[in-house]
């Protein structure tokens, strides 16, 4: 007898933000491994937590890193990378909070949606590369169907 699931995080989770992303903010790559280019989005799962359960729904919340990289040459200014990173961290933030709770079609994908935190720092060994590392929090229902064979 195998075992039926669904692979929630990647399916609910990742591919929406993945989605949001594309639509909104189209010409910046969305990778998965690495960053590439002058600039890029990095979506990364961090944490899968078990909150609660019910009868036959599991409550859990999903932490995802959403790495924004922006590889520039120049000065650190107000005018350029500042800017960019900053502009960038506003509009996902926005984003994620007009689909805190995210519906497609009769399937909720998660409700409860927050950004946690948001970082900018600089890499120590190329000061051309700057990120925005945003943290967001989302619950989901998982039903947990059981089938007896007699």
């Amino acid at each position: 007898m195998g075992i039926e699931f669904e692979n929630i995080y990647k399916d609910r989770v990742i591919d929406t933000i993945q989605k949001l992303l594309k639509q909104n903010l189209a010409s910046i790559p969305i990778v998965f491994d690495e960053h590439r280019g002058q600039e890029s989005f990095l979506i990364v799962p961090d944490a899968d937590t078990f909150i609660d359960y019910a009868s036959n729904v599991h409550i859990r919340e999903f932490t995802t890193v959403i790495n924004y990289q922006l590889r520039k040459g120049g000065e650190y200014t107000k005018e350029n990378q500042l800017n960019r990173l900053t502009m960038i961290a506003e509009v996902v933030k926005r984003l994620l909070f007009d689909n805190r709770n995210y519906e497609s079609g009769n399937i909720t994908n998660w409700y409860g949606g927050q950004v946690s935190s948001v970082e900018y720092t600089r890499d120590e060994d190329d000061e051309t590369i700057s990120n925005v590392i945003i943290t967001f929090q989302c619950n989901t229902n998982e039903v947990i169907s059981w089938s007896i064979n007699t």
